[in-house]
């Protein structure tokens, strides 16, 4: 799959298990466990989504690839964003330039 991903693919995956891929340690699961609404500005769609991840595994800011049974394998660039007794928090945010017609 080559087109970015959209809003409407991240609202099909909530509640979904996405596993982290690419590090060196063995993976493990993030869970989409939020997608904001999608704000149109001008030229631009925007939205974020919310991750948790397990109480025993801090992700520091950077691009991670994440791995999703029906949207492949992805590069996303995630944030930590708070924690509980659940796990770490973690945020993408995305901005879609609008191509004028």
């Amino acid at each position: 799959m080559s087109h970015e991903l959209c809003h409407t693919d991240f609202a099909g995956c909530l509640n979904d298990r996405f596993q982290v891929v690419g590090e060196h340690a063995a993976p493990f699961d993030l869970e989409l466990i939020q997608v904001s609404e999608e704000k149109v500005a001008q030229k631009q769609r925007i939205f974020s989504v919310m991750f948790r991840g397990p109480t025993d595994k801090f992700m520091p800011q950077r691009t991670y690839q994440l791995k999703h049974h029906r949207l492949g394998v992805r590069e996303i660039f995630l944030v930590p964003v708070g924690q509980d007794e659940q796990g770490f928090q973690y945020q993408a945010v995305f901005n879609h330039l609008i191509q004028s017609a």
